[in-house]
């Protein structure tokens, strides 16, 4: 069977939150997603991962990390950096067929600045560097946003590009990893913008 691509995990993140977004809507008589628990968002992302008709895999929710890199074979001598985070947990685990985790899965909503999600991507490039069957990291969020004044799609599509897109490539090359992200436009009216974004850090 063949293997699950990265793009296809992507596409699980973004649509799991579309998802959480159109359910809580309709459960809340007309409220945004903003107003709704993270765990909605990771279930869903969860439950589309897992809807993958493709190869053999596994999916965990809240491992601890210390955990999760060593069932990744990941060398660890004492301490672990602190941006891992050790005795913390990923939202979600998504591991190999043969039983070893392949990525980890961080998850936020109501994102509107990149530094909401910078201890995310600190933890993500803490584990990437180690030498464990671990090939990527991914920060799948929600962002919204309300302008008083002018076309709130041009604004967030333009903070979306300079503050999220941009920067978080330059960091990645930077530290030596590639990077793949998939943006996907929710909802827009005159005043008001939602999106679901995830980017994925690969090694």
């Amino acid at each position: 069977m063949a293997r699950i691509s990265k793009n296809e995990i992507l596409k699980a993140c973004v649509n799991g939150i579309k998802k959480s977004f159109n359910e809580y809507l309709k459960w809340s008589n007309g409220k945004w997603l903003c107003n709704a628990p993270e765990y909605l968002l990771t279930v869903n992302i969860a439950k589309e991962l897992w809807n993958i008709k493709k190869e053999a895999k596994f999916i965990t929710l809240e491992d601890n990390i210390r955990y999760t890199l060593e069932n990744a074979n990941a060398k660890i001598k004492g301490k672990l950096a602190n941006a891992v985070r050790s005795k913390g947990r990923s939202d979600i685990i998504f591991w190999w067929g043969k039983g070893t985790p392949r990525g980890i899965i961080e998850v936020k909503n109501a994102v509107c600045y990149k530094y909401k999600i910078e201890e995310d991507l600190e933890r993500i490039y803490a584990v990437l560097k180690k030498d464990s069957d671990i090939e990527f990291g991914i920060t799948a969020f929600y962002i919204y946003r309300y302008f008083e004044k002018g076309n709130a799609n041009i604004e967030i599509e333009k903070r979306i590009e300079d503050e999220f897109k941009e920067d978080i490539k330059k960091e990645a090359l930077k530290k030596g990893f590639k990077i793949k992200y998939l943006i996907k436009e929710i909802k827009a009216t005159n005043n008001d913008a939602a999106y679901a974004i995830a980017f994925m850090i690969h090694k």
